[in-house]
This record gives structure tokens, C-alpha cells and sequence, in this order.
């Protein structure tokens, strides 16, 4: 039997004997706005969005199949450093495009709408802004920026060259998040005064040890291009194939992880800056192979009205967990990335029983006879407390809607569900939660001078 059911069965109960109600609860499912992939009717080619994506790897191969699922938009060009990928972006389009090693290629091709770039979190900066000044809307992989400083610009540039600029955390997009979103502002469980995320894998691949393709080398990769803004050094598959373990390229697990729950909890509570300051815990325990980032974190954030706990760890398999926690029940996210759904558990915040400590008799009985006369239920006037289920549609993929969202707005104009300002906030609830830890210091966030202080 799953622990977490019990559990909830506990709560269940209990909320049941505070007061002498009957369990109940509804399930509502939810519905997608993206379209199918084959349309009512064809999209002209006026129409039609034309797209390049720069960057093939692991999240930039699902991408494109995303994205050329979706009615209406066309991909023409991708840009790749390694040329096992070149040849897989091929097969993946199944259809003639170019391809290349230059991404200058793709901001130079007047056919071209917009851009998609999953690119290594050290590479980000750069493409967005020359993608802005080249006139070209772009899609960016999470977290938004590599460090601090860099988000300023980017939303600089967006603004500037009025292009659309979309970060990749999809759950802005998730029918799942939007309606909790709805719900939390109508007040479903009160006032929310804690979040708390976690989640835990215990596998190679899930602490981003990929396996190396075998004819990596510097004939097959452009390692010095691939580099970047980044510190020159030989040729390293490892590297280049687990970037996310050294913080020349990623942030480790809040970059990575963090992320998704920060963009959740932003979204969800409109929130609309950093965190007012962070403290983090963690370390590097398992997975000593020469990254330079721990394999087990857990942060505090505190924000103005309410406080988060993240914790990630890569030496233990665990349940996702995800819940808002406020004066009248427990939002529960089934899932933290593409959930499948979330559950409301009502409490109504009154004692179920005289609460009288240390009181002497007969004082003691005789207000507890009193209370329950006032608050015992009769027979038969029970009211059910209802718990509420709301999930989304089944084979649902919230990155396909995400995605969906960042073409209508280059054919729109509409503005982005997630743009840079957005992206930025929950970027540097990142860079906050890895200063803490570094600097083994409080991180607090200057929002005057836009930098992080030691406290």
C-alpha cells in the first residue's frame, strides 16, 4: 500500500471527525489549448510559422518534435556543434533543411520567424540578445541566465527590438498550473503561508551522466565554439556531454530542478521578483567523478508573504512532492514537471474538541459540555467535506502547449506567457539558492543594485 495514500487517508479522516462529516470529493478534468497535431483545416502558408533551433541535444531533440507536431509551423534550419546531432535533427524533420555549425547562419536567414534555443545555460545571454538584435523572436531554455548580472540586458534587448522572448519552464503553459492559479487567487485554501517541492532520483542518468556517444571527439565536435563565453580548456566529452555537473555551463540541481518549482510557485502567486533571501544545505556526497556542484541540496526562500523549501537529491529515488499549504487546506501538485493533475484538501482551521489544557474540574467538563452542545453535529445534518481533483487530459504535454503559446505569440504579437522579466525573477531564485551554498552564507537579493549580498 503507498504510504502517501495512507497518509492522506489520515488527513481524510481527521478532517472528517473534526467535523462529523461525510468524505466526498469531485474530479474534474481539464482541457488542453493546443491544437492536434493534424488541423481541421490546412494552415496556408501565410500562415505558417518558420522556425530554427539552435541546439539538438537531449531537451533540443524533444523540442523539435514538439514543435513540428504542432499545426502551422515549420522547421528550416537547425544548428548543431556535434555532427551525430546534425544527423539526428535530419531524421527527426525527416524533411530537407538546412543544416549547420553556425548559428549566425540561422539570425542571417530572412526566412526564418524565430528562433529555439536549448543551448547550455552559459550560452544563453548571448543568443538572446543577438536573436533580439537580428529581429528574431526566441524561445530560451531554462533557467533564463548563467549568471545574475545577465538577465538585465535581456530584458533590455526584448524591449528594445520588440521581440517576443519565451523561457523555457513550461509551467505557465500547464492547464494544471493555470488552474491552480485560479483557484489559489479565489482563496481555495486560504491564505498561503508555506510552499514546499521535493523530489528525488537515484540513477546516472538522472544526475546527468549521460552516456558518452562514441564517436565524440574534436573531429565530430566544435569544441572551441562550443566553449563559448566559457574558460578555454582541452577537448572533454564528459564535458560536453554532462555539462550540467560543472558551473563553467549549468547550475547543478537549481538550475535544472529548482527551476521548475520556483516557476510554479512564481506563476501560482504572481509573484513578481526574487525572493526577498535564501539559505541553502547540501553537498556533494555520492557522484564524485570531478563535478563541481552538490548532489544534494535543500533551500529556505523567504518571500514577503509566505515562505518555500526545495529540496533536490540524486542518491535517493523518492516521490515528487509539491504542495501549497495555506490557512485552509493543502493544494497538493501531483508532479512537479508536467504533473498530471492536483488535489485540493480542505480544512476549516476550528478545533475538533474542547481545547482546555491543565484545566481543573469541574471547570473542565462542564465548558466541554457546553462546546460540544454547540458544536457536535446532529444526526443526519452531516455536510460533506469535499476534496476536489483536477487533472488534465490524458498523453497531456505541457511543453507542446508551452511551445504552442510562444508561436501564437510570434504570429500574434501577443505578449509571452513566461517573457524575460518573468524568467529573470525565477533565474536569480536560482543563482540565490547556489550563492548560499557556495559562499556557505545567507544570500539576500539587492534589488537597488541588482547583485547578491552575503548576510
Amino acid at each position: 500500500m503507498d504510504s502517501k495514500r495512507i497518509s492522506r487517508r489520515s488527513f481524510m479522516g481527521r478532517a472528517a471527525g473534526a467535523t462529523g462529516g461525510m468524505l466526498a470529493g469531485r474530479t474534474i478534468r481539464l482541457e488542453a489549448s493546443a491544437p492536434d497535431t493534424t488541423p481541421a483545416r490546412p494552415v496556408p502558408p501565410s500562415d505558417t510559422i518558420r522556425f530554427g533551433i539552435i541546439g539538438v541535444g537531449m531537451r533540443g531533440s524533444g523540442l523539435l518534435r514538439d514543435a513540428i507536431s504542432l499545426p502551422g509551423v515549420q522547421c528550416v534550419a537547425a544548428c548543431e556543434l556535434y555532427t551525430g546531432r546534425q544527423e539526428l535533427a535530419r531524421q527527426i524533420v525527416d524533411k530537407p533543411i538546412q543544416v549547420t555549425g553556425r548559428y549566425q547562419e540561422l539570425l542571417e536567414n530572412k526566412d526564418i520567424d524565430c528562433i529555439i534555443a536549448p543551448m547550455p545555460d552559459h550560452w544563453h545571454q548571448r543568443i538572446v540578445l543577438e536573436c533580439c538584435q537580428a529581429g528574431k523572436d526566441v524561445y530560451v531554455e531554462k533557467p533564463m541566465t548563467h549568471e545574475v548580472a545577465q538577465g538585465f540586458p535581456m530584458i533590455e534587448a526584448a524591449k528594445k527590438h520588440n521581440r517576443i522572448v519565451q523561457v523555457g519552464s513550461q509551467e505557465p503553459s500547464s492547464v494544471i498550473y493555470q488552474k491552480a492559479r485560479e483557484l489559489l487567487r479565489q482563496g481555495a485554501i486560504g491564505d498561503v503561508c508555506l510552499v514546499e517541492s521535493s523530489l528525488g532520483r537515484n540513477s546516472p542518468c538522472g544526475a546527468w551522466n549521460y552516456t558518452v556517444p562514441p564517436d565524440l571527439s574534436p573531429k565530430t565536435v566544435d569544441w572551441e565554439t562550443w566553449l563559448g563565453p566559457a574558460p578555454r580548456r582541452p577537448f572533454s566529452a564528459q564535458r560536453f556531454t554532462r555539462w550540467r555537473n560543472w558551473q563553467d555551463y549549468g547550475e547543478g540541481a537549481s538550475g535544472d530542478l529548482f527551476i521548475h518549482s520556483l516557476t510554479g510557485i512564481h506563476y501560482a502567486l504572481d509573484v513578481t521578483a526574487p525572493p526577498k533571501r535564501a539559505a541553502t544545505m547540501g553537498g556533494l556526497f555520492h557522484w564524485k567523478e570531478g563535478r563541481d556542484v552538490p548532489d544534494v541540496i535543500t533551500t529556505l526562500y523567504e518571500y514577503p508573504n509566505f515562505r518555500a523549501t526545495l529540496r533536490v537529491t540524486l542518491n535517493t529515488s523518492d516521490d515528487e512532492i509539491y504542495r501549497f499549504m495555506g490557512t485552509r487546506g493543502i493544494m497538493e501538485i501531483h508532479g512537479i514537471e508536467n504533473p498530471s493533475g492536483f488535489t485540493i484538501w480542505p480544512q476549516d482551521g476550528k478545533n475538533d474538541s474542547p481545547c482546555t489544557p491543565a484545566w481543573p474540574q469541574p471547570m473542565s467538563s462542564t465548558y466541554a459540555k457546553r462546546w460540544h452542545a454547540e458544536h457536535d453535529t446532529q444526526p443526519g445534518e452531516a455536510k460533506p467535506i469535499e476534496a476536489a481533483g483536477y487533472y488534465a487530459p490524458p498523453n497531456y504535454n505541457d511543453t507542446r502547449e508551452h511551445l504552442w503559446n510562444f508561436f501564437q505569440s510570434v504570429r500574434t504579437r501577443r505578449p509571452s506567457v513566461e517573457d524575460a522579466e518573468f524568467g529573470n525573477n525565477a533565474a536569480i531564485a536560482c543563482h540565490m539558492a547556489n550563492y548560499s551554498y557556495f559562499n556557505n552564507a545567507l544570500a539576500v537579493w539587492n534589488a537597488e543594485e541588482r547583485k547578491l549580498t552575503s548576510a
